[in-house]
């Protein structure tokens, strides 16, 4: 069986090969008369991975990779509202508006505010714990008196609240040597009498004393002048005594 044709040529280049190295007189005898280049061999195998090579210069920057801004899209549809900010600070006051036009003239007061202003008789005599009976209208006038100058009438001494509201008080007595008296209010549904203004003078001979209180009366509530013991009121056309009182508001 003849062999193939790359194994016989192998066979023949070795033993060629071999004949010049042994014999000179053969090796010049074979370099003189060389044959056809034979069949290259097997390939070998593969050798190690050989040493990293010197780092390259660095290269050219590259191009952008951002993306090109595209033309404006339609307005989109308005999204749900957004929670309440916080409260901001204070703005500065504006400047002070123009002037309002002037209002209508107001009516005269009415007689309904409550308000008295009476007199003791002279030469009175008034026993204590009992209400001092200031009975006659004070004016200072001799024209004749309007219901607006009246007043409210004291049943027995006795101011009577029609309307609640803050009241003040206030009497100048005429007397001699010694002189004692308190300011009473009695509330609605109540039977005894709560001193609220306690005031006492005493002097060689007249005295003239006054006391002022201001009291916050509902309405039937009741207020009176009263003297904790007997006294006797001097009640001279020069010094005359009196008991006011008016609702403030």
């Amino acid at each position: 069986m003849a062999c193939p044709f790359r194994l016989c040529a192998s066979a023949a280049v070795t033993v060629s090969i071999l004949l010049c190295l042994v014999a000179p007189s053969v090796a010049d005898t074979c370099s003189g008369s060389r044959g056809y280049p034979g069949v290259p061999g097997i390939p070998g195998t593969h050798g190690s991975p050989g040493k990293d090579g010197l780092k390259g210069e660095k290269g050219d920057p590259g191009e952008s990779g951002h993306w090109l801004k595209g033309p404006k899209g339609d307005m989109g549809p308005p999204g749900p509202p957004g929670r309440p900010g916080v409260q901001g600070d204070p703005g500065i006051p504006g400047l002070p508006g123009p002037e309002g036009p002037k209002g209508e003239r107001g009516s005269p007061t009415s007689s309904s505010v409550p308000f008295f202003s009476r007199k003791n008789p002279p030469m009175s005599r008034s026993p204590g714990k009992v209400p001092v009976r200031f009975e006659s209208t004070y004016v200072v006038s001799d024209e004749p008196l309007t219901p607006e100058q009246t007043g409210v009438a004291l049943d027995k001494g006795v101011f009577t609240c029609r309307r609640k509201g803050l009241y003040y008080f206030t009497y100048h007595v005429t007397s001699m040597t010694l002189i004692c008296l308190n300011i009473m209010r009695k509330e609605k549904g109540q039977e005894e009498w709560e001193a609220i203004l306690e005031l006492c003078d005493s002097s060689q001979g007249y005295l003239v004393t006054s006391g002022s209180v201001l009291l916050e009366l509902n309405k039937d509530d009741e207020v009176s002048l009263q003297p904790p013991n007997t006294y006797k009121i001097d009640g001279k056309p020069s010094a005359e005594s009196t008991f006011s009182g008016f609702l403030v508001f």
